[in-house]
């Protein structure tokens, strides 16, 4: 009987040992965590590092903050400016880099640019303190952005050139040949022509995506529509006549006001209508449609011509992709150029198209009133 109350008091020695134990660990997590936060609790330092354009955390481990500011908060997707870090995907980088700087093989501290699971692109920077480790976060998605896209263009465009300038290039040894028939020197000459204003086009829409993808801000003023959607139909009026086009406008009056950039909202029309040229046959029309719609203006082109197959109706947006077939000239950016003017716009482009019946092709989107914050 005496054994099994000496047992029971052991035990109860022995669990009241491991609570102090674990209670004392507790009271050290909190008193260090209170520590960090009240040494950067101080009023003028607290509002300058909470409301910072950057990023900043104090680390406690690899799995734990004591300190996080608004701005890496919202960009680490944080819910209190101190908790644990847990089930996050960049959370074994981050271990990664606090070991390579622990262990002294990053002692200027551990550069890393990383895409978030929400989209946004930060340079973060950590280094290592006697008690902490220190993260420094800067959002450079608009940079990221901008370097992915102009990566992505001029690869397309390397591929893309490879077509015209291999066929201008056949064909300049063909009319080097002595004694070639007249009907086979006209027809080179023909594809000659063709091929350098496809080439022409290609860079000149090249140029026009790259500088809008790398200008920070559009120009945005008051914009006319209607006195917009006329002169681009006048300007492509006796091109339409040669190919038995019919171009047509209807529109509700007023409009409300649009706030944009004009000569880029010009290009969309244009480059629509461009489209209609292309791969409308004769006696097919199309007609500008201008509407007043929730919170904008519903622009649309509406043609009759022979439709666009349903498998290429996903990618008529992608970079160089063509549907229609190689001699029918053009370049495969015009609609990628129209999406990221819209876009610009803080709009998007929609495309229904029918192949069989009443055949035709409408593409639309609606230009908001109050300009977008970009």
């Amino acid at each position: 009987m005496l054994v099994l109350e000496l047992r029971a008091l052991l035990l109860g020695l022995l669990l009241a040992t491991v609570g102090a134990a674990l209670l004392a660990l507790w009271l050290d997590r909190r008193r260090v965590g209170r520590r960090a936060i009240e040494t950067f609790a101080d009023p003028a330092l607290h509002a300058v590092l909470e409301h910072a354009p950057f990023g900043w955390m104090v680390l406690e481990s690899a799995e734990r903050y004591v300190y996080a500011n608004e701005c890496a908060r919202r960009l680490l997707g944080l819910a209190a400016p101190s908790g644990p870090i847990s089930g996050v995907e960049w959370g074994f980088l981050l271990d990664d880099d606090r070991a390579d700087v622990r262990r002294g093989r990053a002692p200027e501290g551990r550069y890393r640019v990383l895409r978030l699971p929400s989209g946004r692109a930060v340079r973060w920077w950590l280094m290592s303190g006697q008690r902490w480790d220190y993260l420094f976060l800067l959002d450079v998605t608009p940079q990221y952005e901008a370097e992915e896209a102009r990566t992505q263009l001029f690869a397309g465009l390397s591929h893309e050139l490879r077509t015209p300038v291999g066929a201008i290039l056949t064909h300049l040894e063909i009319l080097r040949l002595p004694d070639i028939p007249e009907e086979t020197k006209q027809q080179s000459l023909h594809l000659l022509q063709a091929e350098t204003r496809r080439l022409a086009r290609m860079v000149h829409l090249m140029l026009e995506l790259g500088r809008l993808e790398t200008t920070p801000e559009i120009d945005r003023r008051p914009v006319d529509l209607v006195d917009l959607a006329e002169r681009a139909i006048s300007s492509l009026a006796s091109q339409a006549e040669e190919r038995s086009i019919r171009f047509s406008l209807e529109a509700d009056s007023p409009l409300p006001t649009i706030w944009g950039d004009a000569d880029r909202l010009m290009q969309v029309f244009l480059n629509l209508l461009d489209n209609v040229l292309k791969h409308c046959r004769p006696g097919d029309s199309a007609t500008v449609i201008l509407r007043r719609a929730d919170g904008g203006v519903l622009c649309a082109v509406q043609d009759t011509g022979p439709g666009i197959p349903a498998e290429h109706l996903p990618h008529v947006t992608r970079r160089f992709y063509r549907v229609a077939k190689q001699e029918v000239e053009g370049s495969g950016l015009g609609l990628a150029l129209v999406e990221e003017i819209l876009r610009r716009h803080g709009s998007r482009l929609e495309i229904s198209s029918q192949t069989e019946g009443e055949t035709g092709t409408c593409v639309q989107f609606v230009l908001p009133t109050v300009p977008p914050r970009l």
